[in-house]
């Protein structure tokens, strides 16, 4: 599942300095996002992620040595969300794989 909020940006920041991978999609392919669009990005320990309104996201992701981890988040004061299921609309799975 991935997701976009058209009239906001929104923050991740970790509350301890580990590296975190997030999955992006360019907004310039609006609802039409197809699990090709998606790129993998390799944030370092000690930064966060900022991701502009109509950037397609998922989650954050950790490696196991890193985990539990928690996220400072933070949205803009509207939240609507656009969502795509991969499983469901493409039957297909995004799978990044984590180094430690």
């Amino acid at each position: 599942m991935s997701d976009y909020h058209p009239d906001g940006g929104q923050l991740f920041w970790p509350d301890r300095p580990i590296p975190f991978v997030v999955c992006l999609g360019p907004s310039s392919v609006g609802d039409d996002v197809k699990p090709e669009d998606m790129r993998a990005f390799s944030i370092p320990a000690g930064k966060g992620a900022y991701f502009h309104p109509g950037t397609w996201h998922n989650g954050v992701y950790v490696h196991r040595n890193h985990a539990p981890a928690r996220f400072l988040t933070r949205q803009g004061r509207i939240h609507a969300r656009v969502s795509a299921s991969w499983a469901n609309e493409f039957q297909k799975v995004l799978r990044v794989p984590l180094a430690p």
